[in-house]
């Protein structure tokens, strides 16, 4: 498995938000869990790569992003969803990146599910699914209450 490095493709060039098309971004209460989660992931038909996303490498890519895009109205909540991967990193938190290729989005969510996965979002042409019921974290992370 790979480590994340966001692909400057993966950012929108009008906000400068997170929106990797055909990908899956899920968050994990600790490396442990995100680890376990990718081997579901990977037993999966059709699933792509997954990268490991550690709250370093999470914090360095959406940071600043997230800083400058927050300000900006978005038409979306592509902006919301960077500032909740930025402060559940700064609680330790891991990620995974997974190209969802031509697998099933719902194995693929029920494999993240079964691990644990305290928020996934599935980014479509123009929608962002959310696969998993948010943790109460997760959601204090959105609202700015962490």
């Amino acid at each position: 498995m790979s480590t994340f490095v966001p692909e400057p493709s993966h950012f929108t060039t009008l906000t400068g938000a997170y929106y990797p098309t055909g990908h899956v971004f899920a968050m994990f209460a600790d490396d442990a869990a995100a680890q376990a989660a990718a081997a579901r992931v990977a037993e999966v038909p059709g699933a792509g790569a997954v990268t490991l996303a550690t709250p370093a490498a999470i914090e360095a890519a959406f940071a600043k992003r997230a800083a400058d895009v927050g300000g900006t109205p978005s038409v979306g909540r592509e902006d919301q969803f960077m500032l909740r991967f930025v402060e559940l990193a700064r609680a330790g938190k891991f990620g995974l990146l997974i190209d969802v290729a031509g697998a099933d989005a719902d194995a693929v969510s029920a494999a993240l599910d079964a691990g644990g996965a305290q928020l996934v979002y599935h980014y479509r042409t123009l929608v962002i699914d959310e696969l998993v019921e948010p943790t109460r974290r997760a959601e204090a992370a959105a609202a700015g209450k962490l």
